[in-house]
């Protein structure tokens, strides 16, 4: 029993040696910066390509009235946009419902100066 036991205590070297191995490729990789943009961001200069900044988004799931599909709203506070999708069981696919934006929202509704 005790030999059994010897040999469980020492550290797994292969364990140890993939950690490593795999925090020294993701330390270059975020040093060296290979990371790729995402892909829903507009490039740089592109005809008529307004600036978006990356956004930070927040996912809510839940219903909305008069339907029985389940919702998914994302909002994004840096843009301030909210997008509301529809779940299509019989597609296995979300179908965007609506896309608002606060910041024109707020433009209407603000009286003028």
């Amino acid at each position: 029993m005790d030999a059994h036991n010897a040999v469980r205590q020492g550290p797994p070297v292969r364990l140890i040696a993939a950690n490593a191995v795999l925090l020294g490729a993701l330390a270059v990789l975020t040093i060296v910066g290979l990371q790729t943009p995402a892909g829903a961001q507009p490039g740089a200069g592109g005809a008529g390509a307004a600036q978006r900044g990356r956004g930070d988004y927040t996912m809510v799931s839940g219903r909305y009235q008069g339907g029985t599909a389940n919702m998914v709203y994302l909002l994004d506070s840096a843009n301030q946009e909210l997008l509301a999708l529809e779940w299509n069981r019989n597609r296995n696919e979300f179908t965007p419902l609506g896309l608002r934006s606060f910041v024109d929202d707020g433009r209407r509704l603000a009286p003028p100066r």
